[in-house]
């Protein structure tokens, strides 16, 4: 059965840009959400589940919002008490930009810890995507999960859309 629908699975960060003195920008982003936005702003008219997991704090809750305001579900990702998002700052050197991330404990990594969940976000979706920083976030167990999870969606019609996107400092030892 094809669905109707284009899911997303990732890290969405907070984006702190546009350094200038002590005053930043801060925003949502990241690269499995990046390319969410594109292809809803493509096509409005398809829905766009962002499939992570959340914390309760007042910045996911905002993430959350922002979401929901430019037309993007969570679908059944889960909010976690206590956890938050991760973070990163680009800075630059003359037209050279650097990234600085704080994403050791974000909320993301905890995306495939409600098996059912995980598989019912990507449930009815014509596309699921996700990419290599999708896997490398996780642990050895949870990246197994996530990847049964696709491989179910692969199975109901789904088409799936891996992007290797590969940074090796993400990957643990």
């Amino acid at each position: 059965m094809m669905g109707n629908g284009v899911a997303s699975i990732g890290e969405c960060m907070l984006e702190l840009s546009g350094q200038t003195g002590p005053n930043w920008r801060m925003g949502f982003a990241g690269d499995t959400f990046n390319t969410l936005w594109a292809l809803h702003a493509l096509s409005a008219d398809l829905p766009a589940t962002y499939v992570s997991a959340f914390g309760d704090d007042p910045f996911s809750q905002g993430q959350i919002a922002f979401f929901a305001e430019n037309g993007i579900g969570i679908g059944s990702s889960p909010v976690i008490p206590g956890a938050r998002p991760g973070l990163y700052a680009i800075t630059l050197t003359g037209a050279e930009r650097s990234f600085t991330y704080w994403r050791g404990d974000a909320a993301a990594r905890q995306l495939a810890s409600d098996p059912a969940a995980l598989s019912k976000s990507m449930q009815n979706q014509s596309l699921v995507y996700f990419s290599g920083i999708t896997l490398a976030i996780l642990d050895d167990a949870s990246r197994k999960t996530l990847l049964a999870a696709v491989g179910k969606a692969r199975a109901a019609g789904s088409t799936i859309a891996f992007d290797p996107n590969y940074r090796p400092r993400l990957w643990r030892g």
